[in-house]
């Protein structure tokens, strides 16, 4: 799969469950123990606002260290709205010359377009499901996006990248399905 085309896959699958989030559900918890559904929401959106400033390498419009959350409230009244605008953002940002190739200078030092939209496509992703398990919404994607994020994963995520912010890797079944897989890499579980 492109990085173009998993990015904005992943970005469309998240959507959706931002839009299936209630109000009420704000203040439930989720699977990052530290943040409810609101904190998850800004951290999301505050992501994609990263990316936009990374991928198009000027200043962020909501400063925000990866793997944190912006300073301000960023979902607002309208989460999906607010999430909306972040996302065309960040994926016209993505979009143009050789955003995707180039050498961009990031927080965590220099990294190559791939890598970066490898880390935002899987930060997109792991967090739309933490999402949807957060609100009682399905969880599975699709599974191409599924298996080129988790074959990123399982290059970029090594024991000493993960912790303190991703936990150990769990064990599915031989034959789970693809975004079971991807969620238990990622130490989260169902």
């Amino acid at each position: 799969m492109e990085l173009f085309d998993a990015f904005d896959l992943a970005v469309a699958s998240t959507a959706e469950i931002v839009k299936g989030t209630s109000a009420s559900q704000l203040s439930a918890p989720t699977p990052c123990s530290e943040w409810d559904v609101r904190a998850l929401l800004n951290h999301v959106i505050g992501t994609l606002w990263l990316a936009d400033a990374l991928f198009a390498d000027h200043e962020p419009r909501h400063p925000m260290a990866p793997g944190r959350l912006p300073a301000a409230d960023l979902a607002g009244a309208d989460p999906a709205a607010a999430y909306a605008e972040a996302a065309a953002a960040a994926l016209a940002a993505a979009g143009q010359g050789d955003a995707l190739t180039r050498l961009h200078v990031t927080p965590l030092g220099e990294m190559p377009g791939p890598a970066l939209a490898g880390f935002t496509t899987l930060d997109i992703v792991v967090h739309g499901w933490d999402l949807a398990t957060a609100t009682g919404q399905p969880a599975d994607l699709d599974g191409r996006m599924a298996a080129h994020v988790l074959g990123f994963a399982e290059q970029a995520i090594t024991p000493q990248t993960r912790a303190p912010r991703i936990g150990p890797a769990r064990t599915v079944p031989a034959g789970a399905p693809l975004t079971d897989r991807l969620a238990a890499f990622m130490g989260r579980q169902a």
